[in-house]
C-alpha cells in the first residue's frame, strides 16, 4: 500500500510541479537568477528542471519499476530541498515559483520540498 501511494503521490506532486512552472515559464526562468543562472544559462536549466520533472512524473504510469522511480523521486527531493535550504539559509526571499506559486521561499516552500524527497525514499526503500 505504501508503494501505491508514494509512487503516485509522487506523481501528482511532480505533475503540479510541471503544470506550475510551464503555465509561467519565463517567470521561472529569470527565478534562477537567485542560483547565479541567467540568459542563455537560465533558459538550458530552466528548459532542464521541467523537462527531468515532467518525465519523472510520467515514470509513474509506466511499468518502470518502483525502486527506480523512488531514486529518481528521491533525487530530485534532495535536489529541490538543498535549493530550498539554501534560499533560506542566505535569506533569500525569492519566489521559488515550485508549483507556479510566486510565494517567497519559507519553511513551507521547504517542506513541499522534503515532501518530494520523502515520498522517493519511501517508494525506494519499500521496493527495495
Amino acid at each position: 500500500m505504501i508503494v501505491v501511494v508514494a509512487r503516485y503521490g509522487l506523481g501528482i506532486v511532480l505533475a503540479l510541479a510541471v503544470f506550475g512552472k510551464a503555465g509561467n515559464f519565463a517567470a521561472f526562468r529569470s527565478s534562477l537568477a537567485t542560483f547565479g543562472l541567467r540568459g542563455r544559462l537560465a533558459q538550458v536549466g530552466a528548459f532542464t528542471v521541467v523537462t527531468v520533472e515532467a518525465l519523472a512524473a510520467l515514470m509513474v504510469v509506466s511499468p518502470v519499476a518502483d525502486v527506480v522511480v523512488g531514486v529518481t523521486g528521491t533525487c530530485l527531493g534532495a535536489c529541490f530541498t538543498v535549493a530550498q535550504t539554501y534560499l533560506l539559509a542566505v535569506g533569500e526571499q525569492a519566489p521559488c515559483l515550485c508549483f507556479g506559486s510566486k510565494e517567497r521561499a519559507s519553511i513551507r516552500t521547504w517542506a513541499r520540498a522534503a515532501l518530494v524527497l520523502l515520498m522517493g525514499l519511501a517508494l525506494w526503500g519499500a521496493a527495495a
